[in-house]
């Protein structure tokens, strides 16, 4: 049966311009700002037509994507959030990051197309890697100036996301052309731990904002869920944004603290939702740590959608592992520390959405 387009009502577009914090605002225009050091960007793009074609599984697999072209394009990604018309990425970007050795290259290379040929260079990863082999010969020197001209910069990435999404949205739902209103739009922001936690934040509220959930950890797609749901990548990196005692957990606390302060003011003209102010009052009770079940919670609803859970050694050696092995591509096993303190796995939590394009 031909997979069925979602709806597509017309939704809101997204501001020119916003306030963060009295003495930090954006204003979002055609002129892109990149820069040659470690840098922060925050990215959004559209849909095109205000579109509603990122609904569920849609969403999941542009997750799926975002990780993906992140490893291929060795970015640190801070956090996210997939709206049903558009979406936000806050990243890091290390241009010295580009020029990679060829093992390297070859593992970012598999990350972004799996064991599948690239069309643009006709080469699966094993194929790659026995021309890399060869050494400074024209053929390897020519792959790895093109691809390392895809890594280590804001507009590369953003373009390998879109495009790959793009293949794969066409080709499941039988339908060609552009999804994107515009190329995409960047913020360079300072890279100062205070100055990325109110963007991450801001990005980490959308779904609030519209409505669509009464907290940020109720909204499946973004970041700040997925960093309470296990993903250890993100935990670092919001953990990151506020510094100090407690190690990562403290840290999110205080990130928590500062995400429903700023969602529990609602926009000067009233639109959009809010934080309710029971919620921050017991945020702030709790000194923002999220109560054990709570977490719990949060953490099942990331594995229920994957392919396997077990013990590490269950998915690794015993009957889970000979299970996966049977499957054309394997998953890998994703340790998740349960508060109940039990060393259980999920096997690749997002598998039943690959993304496999040609």
């Amino acid at each position: 049966m031909q997979n069925q387009l979602p709806p597509t009502i017309t939704g809101r577009s997204l501001l020119t311009g916003f306030k963060i914090s009295e003495n930090l605002k954006y204003i979002m225009g055609s002129i892109r700002i990149k820069s040659n050091k470690i840098s922060v960007y925050h990215a959004y793009t559209r849909i095109v037509q205000k579109r509603r074609l990122l609904a569920d599984v849609q969403r999941e697999v542009w997750v799926a994507a975002l990780h993906r072209a992140a490893r291929f394009s060795g970015v640190e990604v801070i956090t996210y959030c997939a709206m049903q018309t558009h979406a936000h990425i806050l990243v890091r970007v290390d241009p010295a990051l580009r020029e990679c050795d060829d093992a390297e290259l070859v593992a970012r290379f598999e990350a972004l197309y799996g064991r599948g040929r690239a069309a643009w260079c006709r080469l699966n990863v094993r194929e790659l890697a026995e021309v890399l082999a060869e050494g400074e010969t024209s053929r390897a020197r020519d792959l790895r100036e093109r691809l390392w001209s895809r890594m280590g910069d804001i507009s590369e990435f953003m373009r390998t996301l879109k495009q790959r999404y793009t293949k794969w949205f066409n080709q499941t739902y039988e339908t060609e052309g552009t999804l994107w209103a515009e190329r995409f739009g960047s913020v360079l922001v300072e890279d100062e731990p205070s100055v990325v936690a109110l963007v991450a934040a801001y990005i980490d509220l959308n779904p609030v904002r519209a409505g669509l959930a009464e907290l940020p950890e109720n909204y499946r797609w973004c970041g700040y869920a997925e960093a309470l749901g296990g993903s250890a990548a993100l935990r670092a990196s919001l953990a990151a944004c506020r510094p100090g005692e407690g190690g990562e957990d403290g840290a999110l606390a205080r990130y928590r603290l500062l995400m429903l302060g700023k969602g529990a003011a609602r926009k000067r003209d009233g639109s959009g939702g809010c934080v309710d102010a029971e919620a921050l009052a017991k945020a702030m009770a709790s000194g923002g740590e999220l109560p054990a079940y709570e977490l719990l919670r949060l953490r099942l609803g990331f594995m229920t959608r994957g392919r396997a859970l077990g013990t590490a050694h269950w998915l690794s050696e015993g009957d889970g592992a000979r299970a996966l092995g049977k499957l054309r591509k394997p998953p890998g096993a994703v340790p998740v520390e349960m508060v109940t303190g039990l060393p259980l796995a999920a096997a690749n939590a997002r598998a039943a959405c690959r993304v496999e394009v040609p």
